[in-house]
């Protein structure tokens, strides 16, 4: 079975973006076991430990043509925000 990855392995942007969220759900995974009172996994553990890294701008981005429209109607629904999405080649 292949691997498949949600990121592209070379962008450092998508890289971080991806470690964040990963971190983040670890950090809550963590919290909602704690609540539980359920055994938490050593490695969600040590990711939820991790320091986040810096937050970036998704400015070097592609997508098709329903992820447009998708984004399209975000932003129509948050008044002032522009970002278009740029096709890809």
């Amino acid at each position: 079975m292949a691997f498949s990855r949600a990121y592209d392995p070379e962008n450092r942007d998508q890289i971080f973006d991806t470690l964040r969220r990963e971190i983040l759900a670890a950090r809550l995974k963590v919290t909602l076991d704690r609540e539980l009172k359920r055994e938490t996994s050593e490695m969600v553990m040590r990711l939820a430990g991790m320091k986040l890294p810096p937050i970036v701008q998704m400015t070097h981005y592609s997508c098709d043509v329903q992820t447009c429209a998708v984004v399209k109607q975000a932003l129509d629904i948050h008044a002032g925000a522009v970002r278009r999405c740029r096709p890809t080649k």
